[in-house]
C-alpha cells in the first residue's frame, strides 16, 4: 500500500510539472494571438481609412472582411484563457485530495480539456 501511494504521489508530482509547462507554453501562444489581433485590425482599420478617404467600396469590403477575422484570436484567446484557469486550479485541489482522487480528478481535467 505504501508503495502505490508513493507512486500515485510521484504520477500527481509528474502531472502537476506538466500542468506547469502547458501554462508557460499557452503564455507565449496567447502572446502569439494578440500580436495576430492587433495586426488583423491595424490593417483593417488601414483599409477602412483607404476606402473612406477614396470612397471606393472594393476597398471597404475587404475591410470588413479582414475586420471579421478578428473572431478567430478574440476566440482562441477566450478558449486558452478558460483552460489556463481550470489547469491553475488543479494543483490547489490537487493537494487537499487523497492520492486517488487526486488522480481522478488529474483525468477528468485531461479529458475535459483533451481536444
Amino acid at each position: 500500500m505504501e508503495q502505490d501511494s508513493s507512486a500515485i504521489n510521484r504520477q500527481i508530482t509528474e502531472a502537476l510539472d506538466r500542468i506547469d509547462q502547458v501554462l508557460e507554453g499557452n503564455k507565449k501562444l496567447v502572446w502569439i494571438v494578440v500580436i495576430m489581433a492587433l495586426a488583423i485590425f491595424a490593417l483593417g482599420l488601414l483599409l477602412l481609412i483607404i476606402g473612406f478617404n477614396a470612397g471606393d467600396w472594393r476597398i471597404l469590403t475587404p475591410s470588413a472582411v479582414v475586420t471579421a477575422l478578428l473572431y478567430w484570436p478574440i476566440n482562441k484567446i477566450l478558449k486558452i484563457r478558460k483552460e489556463n484557469i481550470e489547469l491553475a486550479v488543479v494543483p490547489a485541489l490537487v493537494r487537499t485530495l487523497p492520492p486517488e482522487e487526486a488522480a481522478e480528478e488529474i483525468i477528468k481535467l485531461i479529458d475535459k480539456i483533451r481536444p
